[in-house]
């Protein structure tokens, strides 16, 4: 057999990648990133939801102002009234979503959360000094790259954690289809 584990040429061929995962920017589709998309379209569809059915929206309205500041001004504006968050927490949402998808070495995705969080700080800063006013499309760029760099680092954490992973990205394409049906696309 000289393809087995076992075989020799099977070995030197394995052992170059022993103990460790190549994956720079894999894709791997979960079913996780759903949960950000459907906050996002909860918070577009509330002034569509206030004015239809009153109930469900203010529940909405309610719901996010726990992590929202909710300030007019700094939301947009659809439906005949505002987003039940602002710009930056939609952004956020949304970045969540694409970065859940992307996979990145753990530390490449700590310092991009910390590149991140230090435009959004610089951003605050500069606003609260008065050196630019309300960019609506810069927050939300901006929380979209956060929203990214945050769940590349909570998925890069949690891959840690798993060692079924790594044997899983050691497997052969055909296998390695995990329980939620992602496949992880890892070097050969």
């Amino acid at each position: 057999m000289p393809d087995s584990p076992t075989s020799l040429y099977g070995a030197a061929k394995a052992a170059p990648f022993q103990g460790r995962v190549l994956r720079l920017f894999s894709l791997d589709w979960t079913l996780w990133a759903l949960a950000p998309i459907a906050l996002a379209c909860a918070a577009i569809a509330s002034p569509w939801l206030l004015a239809h059915s009153p109930e469900l929206g203010l529940a909405l309205q309610r719901g996010f102002s726990l992590v929202c500041h909710q300030n007019p001004d700094r939301s947009f504006f659809l439906f005949g009234g505002t987003v039940a968050v602002c710009a930056r927490c939609l952004g956020i949402y949304l970045g969540a979503a694409a970065g859940i998808l992307l996979r990145v070495w753990r530390k490449l995705a700590a310092q991009l959360l910390f590149a991140a969080v230090t435009l959004n700080l610089l951003d605050w800063l500069t606003e609260l000094d008065g050196l630019h006013g309300n960019w609506m499309f810069s927050r939300l760029a901006l929380g979209f790259v956060l929203g990214v760099a945050g769940a590349m680092m909570v998925a890069a954490s949690l891959d840690t954690l798993t060692p079924a992973r790594e044997s899983l990205s050691r497997a052969p394409v055909a296998e390695r289809r995990n329980t939620l049906g992602a496949i992880s696309f890892a070097p050969e």
